[in-house]
């Protein structure tokens, strides 16, 4: 089994607690999803990959959201073709859309939001040996967490209207 790095654990433990810290914020109904490999079933491991939070919509539905710390890479963010592969199954069993939720390290009040299915229209390219999918940054749906998670969120769905 794969074991992160602890610098790497740690920064993403960081994402993680300051996305929580903002649901808190706003009272906004979620559930964080614990990521054994226990509470996935047998056939299903290493085919897909759960995010982290369940968001709750209240008369919509709900979003998951796969938070992350990401680094920058020539003004991208970089997501491995493989992960992304395993989320799409997982939103297509569950039926749910799938955000991912980026700390932006240099301003940890933003997140960077990227929608799964924007980053599965994009092509695969190789960065060293990983395959991986670039968003650019100015790409990227900016989010404070001044702002409350509802409004960030209806404003994210007016945005993803216009074409």
């Amino acid at each position: 089994m794969f074991k992160l790095p602890a610098d790497l654990k740690a920064k993403g433990e960081k994402a993680e607690a300051a996305f929580r810290a903002w649901l808190n914020q706003e009272s906004a109904a979620f559930l964080y999803i614990e990521q054994s490999p226990l509470n996935v079933p047998a056939p299903l491991r290493g085919k897909i990959k759960r995010p982290d939070y369940l968001v709750g919509l209240p008369s919509v539905g709900m979003v998951a959201f796969d938070v992350k710390a990401k680094t920058t890479y020539d003004d991208c963010l970089l997501f491995e073709a493989g992960e992304l592969r395993k989320l799409r199954r997982f939103s297509g069993i569950f039926n749910v859309t799938v955000l991912f939720a980026c700390l932006d390290l240099d301003a940890p009040e933003r997140f960077l939001w990227v929608a799964l299915h924007d980053l599965l229209q994009r092509p695969v390219e190789r960065r060293g040996r990983a395959a991986v999918v670039a968003m650019p940054v100015a790409e990227a749906f900016a989010v404070s967490t001044a702002e409350p998670f509802m409004e960030a969120f209806f404003r994210f769905g007016r945005q993803a209207l216009e074409v």
